[in-house]
């Protein structure tokens, strides 16, 4: 009778298992297929790696010589363990897209701690029970991770629901120590997250995006700010009279600026970041003819090869001639930086002028339409992040893309050569 029972159990946790890699391969592949939001999305793909692979040695282990099947046990366990750190970096890559503070940091180190733990357990320990009890711990921290979260409960329940899969799994594996349904467990957790949260999220993204299209042309035409170009104009008449020479690159700077802005209409969502730059020089050397009092642009540009929206950095820099410098006495630098940190490209403008001093309608205006545009475009199109930093003296725009872009603004780049 007893034999009969463990026979069944045998072909249970077999059938488990593959009805595990098949789920696990199945998040693979319609994961890999998410083109936003590719941080978040490769901390979700690392989990469901590390469940595949468990999968795959807890089918070897049942085929393996009996002397080895000990060895095969024990880097299921380790792959396992790492897919509670792997999925709390997902979930709190959610809070940072929602804009919430979380202390990343301290709930990351404690399940590596736990895992380390899972592994030791693993290792030393008298059977799989420490190892299930280790595993237990994992995902009750987990529980108390996401009810302690800033994000809504109601937003919360799929990984709630979610992480009981693994909780129930190990308490019926220290019940019943020849079960063995942890690496189905952790496939349901993965598979509940992905339904409940990351596909109503990818639906959200394909919504902002259409609705991004179809504003897309009066957003433009927002931004071209027809008081400019009527300014321009009368300060090439102007010139025409006082500098002839100056007057064709004027009109060739100030069609180069219109042609730029038009383009984004039809162009590629995506343009290497010297062609963004081409646009800011124009811009620049248009608005150093307008009668306003002289300003320096500071480069430090240390990465070229990304790409980013068009029309992202230029309208940042005419926010810091117009309202920056132009509304202060004092401010006269404009500052544009990028460079590499912390995983992202980073284009840093800046200026020394009016920053949050400033309070015309107009400029508050303006510079909301253009900036929102700005981010959202670089969230839709590039995972790209936006962040203001106005200070007494002067204001800091800071855009941060994946620093994988860079990668795609080299194949650009060597397709137009």
């Amino acid at each position: 009778m007893q034999q009969n029972m463990n026979t069944v159990m045998e072909h249970v946790n077999l059938t488990v298992i593959l009805i595990g890699i098949l789920i696990s391969i199945l998040l693979l592949i319609v994961g890999t297929q998410f083109r936003v939001r590719r941080i978040q999305m490769s901390y979700f793909l690392y989990s469901a790696c590390s469940v595949l692979v468990g999968l795959g040695f807890q089918i070897v282990e049942r085929y393996a010589p009996e002397e080895m099947q000990g060895i095969y046990f024990i880097c299921s366990r380790i792959m396992y363990s790492f897919v509670a750190p792997c999925f709390c970096l997902y979930f709190m890559e959610t809070e940072h897209e929602e804009g919430k503070q979380w202390d990343r940091s301290f709930w990351t180190s404690i399940q590596f701690l736990v895992a380390i733990l899972v592994c030791a357990f693993t290792l030393y320990g008298k059977g799989s029970t420490y190892a299930q009890v280790a595993i237990l711990i994992q995902y009750v921290i987990v529980m108390v991770m996401l009810l302690l979260s800033p994000k809504s409960l109601r937003a919360c329940i799929g990984f709630i629901l979610g992480s009981l899969f693994p909780i129930v799994s190990s308490i019926a594996g220290i019940v019943y120590p020849d079960s063995d349904f942890l690496g189905i467990a952790l496939a349901m957790l993965l598979l509940t997250v992905f339904f409940l949260y990351q596909m109503d999220t990818e639906q959200e993204v394909l919504k902002s995006r259409a609705e991004l299209s179809e504003k897309k042309v009066a957003l433009l035409m927002e931004q071209i700010h027809p008081h400019f170009i009527y300014n321009s104009l009368q300060q090439i008449a102007i010139l025409s009279e006082e500098d002839a020479k100056a007057v064709k690159p004027a009109i060739q700077n100030f069609s180069g600026y219109l042609r730029r802005k038009f383009q984004a209409l039809t162009g590629e969502p995506m343009i290497p970041f010297e062609e963004e730059m081409e646009h800011v020089d124009m811009y620049i050397e248009l608005a150093q003819i307008l009668p306003s009092r002289h300003f320096e642009v500071e480069r430090r540009i240390e990465v070229t090869d990304f790409s980013l929206p068009p029309l992202t950095l230029q309208p940042l820099v005419e926010n810091a001639i117009q309202y920056g410098i132009g509304m202060s006495e004092e401010g006269e630098k404009i500052r544009i930086e990028s460079f590499r940190e912390k995983g992202y490209i980073v284009i840093r403008v800046s200026d020394d002028g009016h920053g949050r001093k400033t309070e015309l309608q107009t400029q508050k205006r303006y510079k909301s339409v253009g900036t929102e545009n700005v981010r959202t475009r670089l969230k839709l199109l590039c995972d790209g992040k936006l962040s203001i930093d106005r200070k007494e003296t002067g204001t800091d725009a800071v855009i941060r893309i994946p620093e994988t872009l860079e990668i795609q603004g080299k194949e650009k780049k060597n397709k137009k050569k």
